[in-house]
Formats: structure tokens, sequence, C-alpha cells
């Protein structure tokens, strides 16, 4: 594993370079440290599967609700509620129009997604222009890690890249939205 700081001048650079060759990148959240890849790098979804031990749909994490919008069913009633969920970094998960992700990360037609509030993926978001999936740093059934020590030890042999943010303290984690036709319900 590569391991390279927050703060350094190539993160952004160094972490779409990973991320352009199908690896598996770990980096900070709003809440807790999260590991993803290409939201079309099947071989690195299969990968982040088999380092949580388990095989399930993942959110996907983007700069902004347009460059999904159109691969996304929603009523328009229901847009000015999206975007409040959204500007909250809260997820949402709907139906899709078009194959626009793997689907080793969605489930019955429906992707989760959400844009981050932390500086750092929401410039990597910008930059990179495409979404990337975003599921906790931990293996199912234990606590996510938060200390990029402790994920080092833990991961370091399976993740290609950390971002070092230091310790995240653990905060609340974030709302889950599931939307069906017009109704929309709270699912965590």
């Amino acid at each position: 594993m590569r391991r390279i700081s927050i703060n350094d001048k190539d993160a952004i650079n160094t972490t779409i370079a990973s991320l352009v060759n199908g690896e598996v990148v770990c980096y900070p959240t709003d809440t807790i440290y999260g590991i993803g890849t290409d939201v079309k790098n099947e071989s690195g979804i299969e990968k982040i599967n088999t380092i949580k031990r388990r095989n399930s749909p993942m959110t996907i994490i983007i700069h902004s609700f347009n460059e999904i919008s159109e691969n996304i069913l929603l009523d328009d009633s229901l847009k000015e509620k999206t975007d409040d969920i959204l500007s909250k970094g809260d997820t949402c998960i709907m139906s899709y129009t078009t194959q626009f992700v793997s689907e080793l990360i969605t489930e019955n037609k429906k992707i989760g997604f959400r844009i981050p509030k932390h500086a750092f993926l929401h410039a990597l978001l910008s930059e990179y222009q495409k979404p990337i999936t975003s599921t906790s740093v931990n293996r199912t059934g234990q606590l996510p890690l938060n200390n990029p020590n402790s994920i080092e030890e833990e991961f370091g042999q399976e993740i290609d890249l950390l971002i070092d943010a230091g310790e995240i303290k653990n905060k609340k984690a974030s709302k889950i939205y599931i939307f069906d036709n017009k109704t929309i319900t709270q699912i965590r």
C-alpha cells in the first residue's frame, strides 16, 4: 500500500492516477474512512467485496447531481426534497435508467448515491469527473476503522492507496433514503 498525506500537493493527482489504473483507494469521508474505486471497475469492486468479505451493493459518491441526473428515475415532485437530502451529505437510493455503473454495486435496478461534504472528496470528484464507489473500511460485521495506522495494519496488503487525514473521530452515520415512485422512506 502507498500512503500519502491529504495535505500533500499531489494527493488529488495521485488518487486520480490510482482510480484510472483500476486500483482500490482508501480516503477520508464526512464521517469515516471509505474505500472505493471507479464505478465501472469490476475487478476493483470485486476486490472491495473480498476485503469486506461480502457481496453487497455499494453507494457511489458524486460531485453533483447533474453528473447522474440523466441516468436516474426521479419524479419531478421529489426534486426539491432530493436536493435537500443531498445538500446534507445523506444518501439517496433510486432506480436508474441506463447502465452507467457496474451492476455489481446495484440491487433491484437501484443505486445509492451521495454528494460528500469533505473538502478533499469534493475537490477529487470535481477533478476526476466520474463517480466512485464508497463503502466503509471494515470487514463485514466489524466496526469501521478510522485511524490510518490501524487501516494500514489491517488492510495494507489489500488496499492500493491510503489518503491519510489523521484519525477521524466517529461521527453520527449519514441518513439513507430510498425512493419508490412518489414516496421517500428513510431507512437509516
